[in-house]
Formats: C-alpha cells, structure tokens, sequence
C-alpha cells in the first residue's frame, strides 16, 4: 500500500499509515453494523460526525485528567509542606517537654472509685485545679552556662577587666582607647580576714628560739553563712637566730604583729582581722557529725601523707593549704556553696552572679562554669568508684530521662541515666545516645536482679546468664488512672482498686525485713495479682483494640512475668519510685539552666550531682561535704578513693581527725560570732 500526501505534509510510515486505515475501518464496520441493528443506514456523513463527537468526548476527558492532575501535584506539594511543619511541631514539642513539662497528680479517692464501681453516672468528674499544677513562664536563658575550658584546660580563672586611660587616648582627638589591667582585679567590699601560718618546726620549738624575716599573702574568696568572704592566708617566714641577717629588708616590710591569742575582736575599724591559725583550728567534740556543727561555716585544713611537714631549708615557711584547683581564687568553701546552689537548689549561674555582685564582689558566670568543669574531674573519681561498687549488688533500680547539650545551631538532646542502689548511692551518668549498645555498655555483665521501666532498649539486659527484670506496678497503674480519666469508668476503677490493695500491702511490710516481707507478699499479694491478671485477660479479649483501657490490659499481659518478680524477692520494690524521684533533679533543673555546654560537661555535672544526692540519701550536710572532700580529694590516693563516697565518709574524717591530718577553723570564732546551735 502506498500513502500519498499533500504538499507541505510529512508522509507518515507505511505501517502507521496501514494501522490508521485499519482503526478507522474497524470504526465505520462498527456504526455499520450498529445502524443495520437499528433499522437505519450508517453513511459516511453520520460515521464522521460520530467520530467528531467522539473526537470532542474524549478532548474534554482528556482537559478534566489535566485539571485533575494538576489539582494532584498541589495536594502533593500541600502534603509535602504539612509534613515537614509537623516534624518542626513535634521538635518544638519536644523541647517544650524537656523544659516545661509538669507532675500531674495521680491520686484518686476511694470514693471516687466506688461510686463507678456502683455504675454511677457522674463517677468520673474532671479533674479539680489542685490536681493539675500550673505552667509556669518560661525561664531565663543562662548563656554563661555554655562556656568552659576545653577538656584538660585547669588555668586559674581570668579576672582582667578594662578601664579607660587618658594617657592612651588618641592625639588626634578620637576615642579613649581600652586598656587591660594585668593580673587579679581588686577585692570589693566584702570583709576581709587575715590568717597567719606559722611552720611547724618554729611551732615545735618555739618562737622565742626564730626571728621572723617576712611573710608571703595569698588571697582567696570564701564563703561563710550570709555573704562571701576574703581570705587572706599570711605565711609567715622564720629562720633561726643563729641565722639571722643583721640588716633584713624583710623587718620593713613586715606587717603589723598579730595578737597573741585569740580573734581579733577590738581592731581598729577599716582595718582587717588578723588571726593565727594555729590558735583557732581545732575539731568538734564529736567527729561523727552529718549535719554542719558550725554556726557560721567553717574553713578545711588537711594535711597529705606526703607533705614535708617543714621546709628543710634556713627559711622555715609553712606550706599552703590544699587547693582543689591551682591557683584559683576560689576557696572550697566558696565552690561548695556555688555547686549545691546550682545543682541542688537548682539556681543558674547568672543569678548567683547577681548575688555575689551584690553582696560586694562580682564573680563571673564563666568562671563559675570553669570550677565546675575542673572541680567535676574530682567528683568523678569518687562517683566512677561508687559506680563500679554499686554494679557488684544483688540489685539495684535505674531509669533515664532526656537533657539539652548546647550546639552551634540549636540545642541537641543527650541523656542522663540514673542508678539508685539503697544504701550505697544515687548516680547520674551522662550519654549523648539512649539505645541498646549504649544501655549494655552501661550496664552489661549485671547478673543481679534489675528494677527498671518496661523500655525495649533494656531488652539486651535481661536473658539466660543475664540480669533479672523486675517491672514496675506504678508504670502498670498509670495506664489504668489514664483510662478512668478517660471515662473507662467500671473496669478501670475495678484495676485501680485492686492495685490500691496491693501497695497497702506493701505500706504494712515496708518497715519488716526481707525475708518477713517476702513471706506477707505471698500469703497476701500473690492471691490479689492472680485475681487481678485473670480478669485483665478475660477483659483483653473483650475490649476494643484502639480503647484507653486496652493499653494497660496489654502492659499487664506482656509485663506479667517482670511485675512478679517481687514475689520471689523480699529486697527489691514493687515499683520503680525511687528512680523517678532521683530523675527530678535533673528535670527541676534543666527548667532552670535549661543546657549543658558541651558533652564533657554534662559528665561532669553529674559527677557532682551523683555525689550531692548520695548525700542526701545519707543524710550528710552536702555543702560541707563537698567543701571536705574538694579539700582532701586532690592528694588522696586512688587506690583508696571509696573512702571518700558519702557512706563512708564520717568514717574517714574520724580516722584523718586521729591521725592529725584534718582540722577546722570555725568561722564564728573567727569573727567572733556568739551564736550557737540549739541542743538537738
């Protein structure tokens, strides 16, 4: 067949030309035998217009996919933009959790319960205002909470300031130029306290037998009950008679004498109080203390194993108290009071910059992170060591909560583990991930019994030759308080009722011991729990799978084996309270700090924070605890470090006050203070 075209045309391939033909032929043998059907002829005038009109149907099916794929690729791109604004809500979300998220109450009246037990209309009323504790604003931004040394940095803390000078300014008219002033600022106006060292050899033999040839100062900032303080440790300098130049240029320099005992009670206004350490340092009548026996706060000497107790040189000169950070302005007393305020009373840096700039000398947030950083490298000998004593018990309880770390760009989430093992400690322990690997690093190897959340990133904990999982009944009852504020009503308050039986269990046996424990659980719980999970599973069977009670009916199902753990143990608890309560301080906290600055200070952090609630647990004073062990830490040896955990800590400033190597200067006899404590 051969195809002819017009001019202009483009002459179409043979076979298409031949498929075009065939098309059409089909076509017109189609409305052919259609008009044959119908009684009337089919012409070629009625095939054309039948193709036109078919032409135009399929023109406007093919204008309405247009329209309709057009109208597709907008939904999608609609579809597109809302997903990625709902991932920027749930980050927002997520950090508006971290930040500000409240208790809520869980209690619920045993009336409350029995009336929907009876099936009473009104038996779930909304919750009251007192149940639901209010947001509060949004808290401040700390910014000098970022900024620290860099790992392994330990340099004394910078103090220039800058102060304008006409000498510097510019001939020709322009600005005053800024100029720093080099070395320590100046002591503002807070009182000042002068405390002589003499050595120990002149104190041996006496001073009549040494003339004195000078003194070398060494200012720090203390911390006593209402405000900061400025020490001044005065070493003075002696050589033996024998010795002595005929001529010192020392005598001239010498500062005015001290009186002989003493505090210095009728010294001139506007000139400093002198005393003498070694007539004022002392110990109190009992050496077991927890709670703080001085009224006024207290200054720390200890004395290594390894100190020379003189110089064995002519000029006898007595050394210089044990700093935790070399040569820092700030005394122990001073970082104690700056740690506790911040991580246990939870009061950022720049407000207690605020304070001391108001109380007469202004301590920079900065360096206030520093000492933190530096005196957290302390802390984690002593909390790596409780750590590792504490994973050798035959069970303890942990759980985890989230953390900000500030970024270049924005906040990045780490977290912080806690491990509570009573009678040992509280531990807090930062990760910058929470997964498996991370919770087997951690905690892997434990083959004791292990109190913990139902998180299937502990699941790698728990098997044959490995811990022992112990669920928690408050988690398995949250759900069920969800579901009757829900309106589940009857089933839940049914669950409820039976968990309230179960912990009054508990409030009876809790003061008993494990064994007598044990059996009450037996005898009492068990039969409670068994009629407990046999109506959970007659229930699970019934109740609808997206319901607010079908969540709790699973959690007990699949947790059946964990949350009857206890019944074999008289040791551990039935819920996992403590952990909780431990992992306030961290929320509490971040509320207010709201970031740490870096990873290595979130480690840090919860070193110090680690030992401050094992002091609690102890019932130890943490502030002077800290100012103890920041005293004694730095020389202690390693290989004895547990000795200065909270537990065993009064036992080992008992032994350091007999052997002579830890003494006290009380700050009101000092300052000659006559308050004293009442007689407990």
């Amino acid at each position: 067949m051969t195809s002819t075209t017009r001019p202009g045309e483009t002459a179409l391939p043979q076979s298409t030309e031949t498929e075009r033909l065939d098309g059409a032929a089909l076509v017109l043998g189609y409305l052919q035998a259609r008009g044959q059907g119908q009684g009337s002829p089919a012409g070629p005038a009625s095939v054309v217009d039948a193709l036109l009109r078919r032409v135009q149907e399929l023109e406007a099916r093919l204008g309405e996919l247009s329209t309709a794929e057009q109208q597709a690729q907008e939904l999608a791109r609609t579809v597109a933009s809302l997903k990625a604004y709902n991932q920027q809500l749930q980050e927002t979300i997520r950090t508006l959790e971290i930040g500000f998220r409240r208790h809520v109450s869980e209690q619920i009246s045993p009336d409350q319960l029995r009336l929907s037990l009876a099936g009473e209309p009104d038996a779930c009323p909304p919750p009251t205002s007192s149940q639901v504790e209010s947001v509060d604003a949004a808290p401040e931004v700390d910014p000098g909470e970022a900024s620290g040394p860099p790992p392994g940095s330990a340099g004394p803390p910078e103090h220039a300031g800058t102060v304008e000078s006409s000498s510097g300014s510019d001939p020709g008219g322009g600005k005053p130029v800024k100029r720093h002033e080099h070395g320590r600022r100046r002591i503002g106006v807070i009182p000042r306290v002068i405390i002589e060292s003499l050595p120990q050899e002149v104190l041996l033999k006496g001073l009549e037998r040494f003339e004195r040839v000078g003194a070398e100062d060494s200012s720090s900032i203390g911390y006593r009950r209402g405000g900061l303080l400025e020490l001044v440790t005065r070493r003075l300098k002696y050589v033996a008679k024998a010795e002595a130049p005929a001529a010192s240029s020392a005598a001239e320099e010498e500062p005015a004498p001290s009186p002989a005992a003493g505090p210095a009670l009728n010294h001139e206004r506007g000139e400093p109080l002198v005393v003498r350490e070694h007539e004022l340092s002392g110990i109190p009548a009992d050496t077991s203390f927890k709670q703080s026996p001085f009224v006024d706060g207290v200054l720390v000497r200890y004395t290594p194993e390894s100190d020379a107790a003189e110089d064995s040189g002519p000029v006898k000169i007595a050394s210089l108290p044990e700093r935790p950070i070399d040569r820092c302005l700030a005394d122990p007393s001073l970082l104690a009071h700056l740690f506790v305020h911040k991580l246990d009373y939870h009061t950022p840096y720049y407000r207690q910059e605020v304070e001391s700039d108001r109380h007469g000398f202004r301590i920079g947030r900065g360096n206030m992170t520093r000492w933190q950083y530096d005196c957290g490298g302390i802390a984690m000998r002593i909390a790596d060591a409780i750590w590792s004593d504490a994973l050798s018990r035959s069970w303890f309880a942990m759980d985890a909560t989230g953390t900000a770390i500030r970024a270049k760009d924005k906040h990045r989430y780490g977290h912080v583990f806690v491990l509570v093992a009573p009678g040992d400690g509280v531990l807090f322990r930062y990760t910058p991930t929470y997964d498996g690997l991370t919770v087997a690093k951690l905690f892997g190897g434990y083959q004791g019994t292990l109190v913990a959340d139902a998180s299937a990133n502990h699941n790698v904990l728990f098997g044959p030759g490995k811990a022992r999982e112990a669920g928690c009944w408050s988690h398995a009852r949250r759900r069920f308080f969800k579901a009757f504020k829900a309106g589940a009503g009857k089933e839940a308050a049914f669950a409820l009722q039976t968990l309230q039986a179960l912990f009054h269990v508990e409030e009876e046996c809790a003061l008993c011991s494990p064994d007598e424990r044990l059996e009450i659980r037996q005898r009492e719980s068990a039969p409670i729990i068994e009629k407990l999970f046999a109506w959970a599973e007659a229930q699970r069977q019934v109740v609808p799978e997206h319901s607010p009670l079908r969540e709790g009916l699973v959690y007990l199902h699949n947790q059946r084996e964990a949350l009857c753990e206890f019944l074999s143990n008289g040791e551990i608890p039935i819920h996992n309270n403590a952990s909780e309560r431990a992992l306030r301080r961290v929320v509490k906290g971040r509320r207010n700090w709201l970031f740490h600055g870096s990873d290595e200070h979130a480690v840090r952090s919860c070193a110090i924070s680690s030992l401050i609630a094992t002091c609690q647990m102890h019932g130890l004073d943490p502030e002077l605890y800290l100012q103890e062990i920041l005293t004694v830490a730095p020389s202690y040896p390693l290989s004895r470090i547990l000795d200065l955990s909270p537990k065993n800590w009064v036992a080992t400033r008992q032994r350091l006050i007999a052997e002579g190597r830890l003494k006290y200067l009380d700050m009101a006899r000092i300052t000659g203070s006559r308050l004293a404590f009442r007689d407990r």
